[in-house]
Formats: C-alpha cells, structure tokens, sequence
C-alpha cells in the first residue's frame, strides 16, 4: 500500500480522513471502548464521539464492526507490503506496454514478463505495479481491485531454499519451523487482495512457480506480476513479451526530426543529455545515434550504458569504438542470443574503457548480493591499491558510467544491477581477488552486526532493527562465508548478533538453518564468544525443540565452565530457560545463578533473566515483582520491544492465576503502547490475546472470542504458535459453550497441535481437558478417557508454575468411570498416560459407536 508523507494510506487520503481521525481508527480497530480511546490520545470522549461519526460517513461504513474491519485490513496492509523502489531516472517509452499490462492484470491473475537480460522487465514491472495502485482516474479501478496495496518479493539474491520465506514476507507471513508455511500463505493470500509483484524469477523458475501456483490457487482477488527470463509455466499465465525498444529502420531517413520519436533514441538522448549536460539531437549526429541505438538492439540497458561514454566520447566516435569492441568480442559468443551478445558485449566494453582503480573497485563490488553504503565499500572495497580517498573518488565515477547505480533518494546506498552484479562477481573471480575481498565483508558485516545487536538493547531499536532489515543479504552472506571457510568463531559471533534480530523480526527459519549449517562445520571451540552464540542459539531452538535447545544449553555450560564469569552466567542462564520444558527443576537454581554472575555490571542481562524469573517462578507475587523489576529496567534503557514483553509476561501470571483487575488491563495497555511505538506486530498481537483473556476471566466471553477471531489470522501468519493455541482454545470452549460440539472438536484439536509443538503445558492441559469434554459430549467415552490419561501425563511432568490453576474435572471422570466402568476407564486412562499429545490426537476419536446416553 502506497503512503502520503504523512502517514496515511491512500485510501484514507481519498476519502479525506485526517491524521487525528486515523489515529482513532486504528484505536477502534484494536476494539478499544471510547473511554479507552479518549485516554489513550488525551481528547475528551466527544471528541471520540465525533471521530467516529466522520469516519463511519467518509468511509461509508454501515456500523462500528464494520469500521474497525476496515482499520484493521489497512493496517496489515500498510505494515505487511514492501515499498516499491523509487526509481531514479524516468521510464522513457513502454506507454502501450503499461496499458496492455495494466489490461490484462484486469482480466488474469498471473502476467509473467519475459525477455533478457537488460530489456527492462524490472523496471516496467516497477512502472506497471505503480500505475496499478496509482491515483488517477484511469487507475482508480485497478487500485480498489487491490485493497491490500503492492508488494514485492525480490528474488535476485535468494537461494533456491529460500524463494519461500522470501515470497512469504512479501504478503507479511512469519515463516515458522515445524509449521506448514504453504498452508498459511495459502491463507493470507485468500484474503488480502494485493498485487505481488515477483522480480528476478529465472534462476529460481521451478520453486518460484510451485509458489505461485500455490497462493494463486487458493482463490481471492490476489494477483501475480512476474518477471523473468522464461515463463513460469503455470496454467493460466499470461507470458508477455517485453521487447527491446523501437529502432529506426536501416533504410529509413536519419534526420534527426526523423529518427526522434523512436523509443532506443529517446532513451539515449534522455540519458545522454544526463551524462553530458547540452547534448542534443541533430542532424550532424543523428546517423551515429540511430547507428548505435541498432547495434545495441534497442537494449535500454547497454543504450543506458554507451550514454553514459559521452563524456568520453562523441556518437560518432562511441559507433567506431563499439563497432571494434563488438568484432574483438563476438568471436567466442557466435551461439548466444544476438541480445545476450549485445548486452555483454556491451558491459564488456564499458569494462575495457575503465582505469585500473576503476575495474579493481568494480570487480570488488561484484560480493554484495543487494545494495549497500559507502561505509561498507570503503571497507570492503579497499585495500592496499585503493584507500578511502580513492574509493570516494573512483565511486562517482562508476556511477556516471551507468555500472554503479544510487539505491533510492536520499538513501546514500548504491547497488549494481542484477546482470552488472553478475558480471562483476565473474571479473573478480578470474582475477584472484575474490577470497580477499570476501573476507573483507564478511569482516565488516560480522562488526555491523555486533554493533547493530547492542544498539537494539537501546531506545535507537527501531532504527537500527530497519538497518538490519536493509542489510539482511549481506549479513546472511557474510555469515554464509564465516561457515563455508570454516571460521567456527565468526559463524557462532554472527549467530549470537543476529539472534534477536532474527526473532523479533520472525525470521526463526531462516535461524533454525544457519544453526543447523554452523553445528555442522566443527564441534565449537570452548571460547566466549561460541558459548555466546549457543546460548542465543538456544533460545532459536526453544521454539521448536525444547529438547534440542536444552542439550545446546548443557553443551554451552560444559565449554563455559573454564571461562569468566559473564560466559558462565550467559550458559546458566541458556540452561534455565531451555530446561523449562524438559528438567523444570533446573529452572530456578540455573537462573539464580545466571543473575548472579550478570550482577549490576551487565544490567540489561540481568534484567533478562528477572523476565525468565518472572514467567517460572511458581510464587505469584515474587513473579510479579520479577517482572516489574524487568519491565523497570527496560523503560529506563529505552528497550521497548523488552518492557512490552516483561508487562505480558506480568499479566500472564496473573490471568492464570484468577487475577483480572484493573492493574492487569493497565500493564497490557502499556504493553500494546510500548510495541506499538517499536513497530513489533508480534508483541502488539500479544497484547490483544491478553485483553481477550481478560475479558473471558471477568465473563464477558462474547468479546473474547471476538478478540480472538480478530487477531487469530495475524497470529497465524507471524508463525506464533503458543498464542495461536491459545486463541484456538478459547474459540473451542466458546463453541462448546454455544452447544457446537463440531466445531469445538476442530478448533480444540488445532489448539493441541499447535501448543504441542511450542511447549506450553497450563494450556496445553486445558485444552485437551476440554477436547475431553466434547468428546464425552459427542458420547465417545474411550475417546475422551484416553486424553484425560494423556492430559494428566503432562499435567505431572510440568512445573508447578507451568500447571493449569484448576484441578481436572472430576466430575467428567466420574461420569465416564460410570458409563465405561471402571476397568474399562482404567485401561485406556493409562492407555493415554503412554502417548505424547500428538500421538493422542493421531489416535482419537477412538472407533467406537456413540453410545445413547451421554455422561
């Protein structure tokens, strides 16, 4: 979704909804009560009042419920779409390309651009998927048929493995391990009616078109802009040929009034003129221009690149070169495409017409997989033949031939086109620099990311996780280095600097793979920096493998125990939080003694740990001040992400146990404020679970399962497992409530599933307790014994703390003692006690006939 500079979505914009309006839509949307609203923007509740009614009238909205939709749809889509980039010089020609695109984009679901290599897909798409969401009148059509705004999923730099993540992103899906990805994909993409725009497809055409057939063919209004080298191969596709631009005929006049209008000239005029201020058209140079446009095919990006030579060279001057070049290069490409031969030839040649300093510097830029700063070339660009002098000075010089290109405006980062990029790497291959120049960014990127890691404990969080964002495919190139030549170390620093990055972006996949990559090089060595990256690695696995994560945890404690005191608390402290789920009694005295090393010299660890405190400590009011001691602590650094975690955690422990008074609706308003203001969509999701759970505790379970229903979609999508489980579970209970036995059985088994994977046994109890209960209900009375077995198993084996408050329902067990008897409930009560929770659910319903009465 496009923005004004003021914040609001286009559509806002449109209806003319102001900035103060906006603000209380998205308030209604959270399902804040008027009063609420008027607190949090410090107003008077008429002044809500009147809010609300200008709303409901300029957004035709019949209702409240169907206002706070609206808001809410918005603001997925304005966090979830990925900006377009914002091209820097004008797209000369393509106008009857971009209403034939825009055309069929009305009538089918995938258009796919194909042509070579610097045909210009890329930048039509761009052009295409901007005109889409535009607000003209000839576009109004297109742009309300995509509610859900632009988005693009960039595949240039992504590896085969990673084409899913990468196009998951784009639609705002958090990939999650151990979760069906497609699946939820599948499910976003059914609802929210974008324009995804999938760049640079040919390298990764078999995974990107399984994908695409994949959400294309979960129906909904989404459709698919694709560019690449060769159609994707889907049924339905539309395959649109993008061709080079139009060329004046060999015979025709070569006047310049003649010659014109012809895009490949207006291309090279428009760029030339850039390059050589005073430059035009005439007659005297028109032969030339026409000469060079042909010999170039009508390629925009080799035009692009002879344009920029005129400041070098006149047409005249630039044809002769070209002509030479072009004969000296031909002979060993004879059997590539004649566009193929052009375009190389043609970077060939502005490859040749560099200084020594020039190609060195190029070649050396070949490493970065996306765009970069000025810091980093300096850094990895230099070396003994190129200070920082020279590199400032040869860079502008790149970019005035066309090779370097400037990332956006205003960004101060560069970036080589794709085809560029790819050439360069080659040169820097074949001349013997490339595994200097590799260490060099690794070695920049691994200090960036300790950098970044220390600077997100601070209130500049928000910045530097959208720098980290911005730089991803280099960290992950410079990390994909550290272990492909072995440096264990490097691989466990950059592990340890990336790990919260990774989880509060959501990026827990692509962590569970580097972990896996990184313990597979070399058993680590004992020194501070690899426990550092096991401790943060266990906290990757804990969300998938508690049992995997705990055995790092021990392996990190062993090579800790010569080290210094810090590394030895940042291993008790690993250990404490993995053993929750598999040695609970490990818990408290491994986290004691993680505080007490951290002590006041490493406040913000210690204050960590007080959060870890706070959820295991079975003692509700010390678990209670553990938290506002935490909470306290982060306020004061600034870590906002932390203290809106630490408040949760706070009204957690008191929700369960009974506790829902108006301090608990305090510390989840702050909360919800606090990840707001830090753009953290998972801690934001976490704070509506909490209000639902609140509600149903003070019995006003309607609101709850509204709560719920709202937020279950966004939880999903960002892979949260635990408080999925819990959403799924209090929906089940409500439709058991409302006498939907059905429905309560599909949502009660989810709820166990997805809890099963995350570890969370007070709910994990409660929900297959309740699974229980309906299938007693739905008179299955074997079915129901067999999990209140398995829900008394993990009842015993968890933690005081992590134990459900109420009691199992005795009453259900009685019943079914006395519908089955009790040798009966015996056998399959122990039957269950045997089975994990997900064995139980493979097993259940057992097959048995209902029985006429129910218990």
């Amino acid at each position: 979704m496009r923005h004004h500079e003021g914040g609001l979505p286009d559509r806002l914009a449109r209806a003319g909804v102001t900035v103060r309006e906006a603000e209380v839509l998205w308030a209604v949307a959270e399902r804040l009560r008027n009063r609420e609203i008027a607190g949090r923007l410090h107003v008077s509740v008429r002044t809500v009042e009147s809010h609300i009614a200008a709303l409901l009238r300029k957004l035709d909205a019949p209702d409240r419920a169907a206002l706070a939709e609206t808001g809410a749809r918005l603001r997925r889509s304005a966090r979830a779409g990925a900006a377009l980039p914002a091209p820097l010089t004008s797209l000369v020609g393509r106008a009857e390309e971009t209403s034939e695109l825009l055309a069929l984009l009305g009538s089918h679901r995938l258009v796919t651009l194909i042509g070579p290599g610097g045909v210009g897909k890329t930048r039509l798409a761009l052009h295409v998927a901007e005109s889409a969401g535009a607000e003209s009148a000839r576009a109004t059509a297109l742009a309300d048929r995509f509610p859900g705004g632009v988005r693009i999923a960039d595949l240039a730099p992504v590896e085969p493995e990673s084409v899913g993540d990468t196009f998951a992103r784009a639609l705002g899906v958090v990939p999650e391990p151990g979760w069906p990805l497609r699946d939820i994909m599948r499910e976003v993409a059914a609802v929210s009616g974008c324009l995804l725009l999938a760049d640079n497809c040919e390298h990764v055409v078999a995974e990107a078109a399984e994908i695409v057939a994949d959400l294309l063919g979960a129906g909904g209004a989404l459709r698919v802009l694709a560019t690449s080298r060769e159609p994707l191969g889907i049924p339905g596709e539309v395959a649109y040929q993008v061709r080079a631009l139009p060329l004046p005929a060999p015979d025709a006049s070569e006047r310049a009034e003649s010659i014109a209008p012809y895009d490949a000239v207006r291309l090279f005029v428009d760029r030339a003129a850039a390059a050589s201020p005073g430059f035009t058209l005439t007659d005297a140079v028109a032969p030339a221009v026409a000469a060079l446009c042909r010999r170039l095919d009508g390629l925009p990006l080799a035009i692009e690149l002879a344009a920029s030579r005129l400041r070098t060279f006149g047409p005249v001057e630039l044809v002769e070169h070209l002509d030479r070049r072009f004969e000296l290069l031909s002979a060993g490409a004879r059997t590539a495409p004649p566009r193929h031969r052009a375009l190389r030839s043609t970077i060939d040649w502005s490859y040749r017409l560099l200084d020594d300093g020039e190609r060195a510097l190029f070649e050396r830029l070949g490493v970065f997989p996306a765009d970069f700063d000025l810091a980093a070339i300096e850094s990895v660009c230099g070396g003994e033949d190129l200070g920082g002098e020279a590199v400032i000075t040869l860079l502008p010089r790149l970019v005035d031939k066309s090779l370097v290109s400037t990332a956006g405006r205003g960004t101060g980062r560069y970036r080589l086109l794709e085809t560029i990029r790819a050439y360069a790497a080659q040169r820097l291959a074949g001349s013997g620099g490339e595994p200097a120049t590799r260490g060099r960014h690794a070695a920049h990127y691994l200090a960036f990311a300790e950098q970044a890691a220390e600077r997100l404990r601070t209130s500049e969080q928000r910045v530097w996780l959208d720098r980290m964002t911005t730089e991803q495919p280099n960290l992950h190139a410079a990390l994909a280095h550290a272990i492909s030549t072995g440096d264990v170390e490097s691989a466990w620093r950059m592990i340890a600097a990336l790990q919260r990055f990774w989880d509060v972006t959501g990026r827990r996949r692509d962590a569970h793979r580097w972990v896996r990559q990184a313990l597979a090089v070399a058993d680590p060595p004992a020194t501070p920096a690899v426990v550092a990256g096991l401790t943060e690695a266990c906290l990757i696995l804990d969300s998938r493998d508690a049992r995997a994560a705990f055995d790092l945890a021990r392996k990190a404690a062993s090579l800790a125990a010569g080290l210094d005191g810090l590394t030895r608390a940042r291993a008790a402290r690993a250990v404490g939080t993995s053993a929750t789920w598999i040695r609970p009694e490990l818990v408290a005295p491994a986290l004691r003694e993680a505080l007490a090393g951290f002590g006041d010299e490493h406040p913000w660890d210690s204050a960590l740990t007080m959060q870890e405190l706070a959820i295991t400590t079975a003692d509700l009011d010390r678990a209670l001040q553990w938290g506002r001691d935490s909470a306290a602590f982060f306020r004061r650094a600034g870590d906002q992400i932390c203290a809106a975690n630490a408040l949760y955690v706070m009204a957690q422990r008191a929700m369960s146990a009974g506790v829902a008074d108006d301090e608990v609706q305090e510390w989840l308003g702050e909360s919800h404020a606090l990840a707001e203001a830090a753009g953290s969509e998972a801690d934001m999701a976490h704070a509506v679970v909490g209000f639902a759970q609140l509600a149903w505790l003070r019995g006003d379970h309607d609101r709850a399962a509204g709560l719920m229903t709202e937020c279950l979609p966004t939880l999903r999508r960002l892979g949260d497992r635990r408080c999925t489980g819990r959403a799924l579970h209090m929906l089940g209970q409500r439709a058991y409530e409302k006498q939907e036995p059905a429905q309560a059985e599909e949502l009660l088994r989810a709820s166990v599933e997805a809890i099963a994977l995350a570890g969370q046994s007070f709910v994990l109890v409660s929900a297959i307790e309740a699974l229980a209960a309906v299938y007693a209900a739905q008179r299955r009375p074997r079915s129901a014994a067999v999990l209140l077995g398995t829900a008394h198993s993990v009842r015993e084996a968890a933690g005081t703390h992590m134990r459900p408050r109420r009691p199992p329902d005795q009453e259900l067990r009685h019943a079914l003692v006395r519908i089955l008897g009790a040798g009966p409930f015996d056998s399959a009560h122990t039957r269950g006690e045997r089975l994990s929770p997900a064995a139980a659910l493979r097993l259940v319903p057992l097959d048995e006939p209902p029985l006429l009465t129910t218990p």
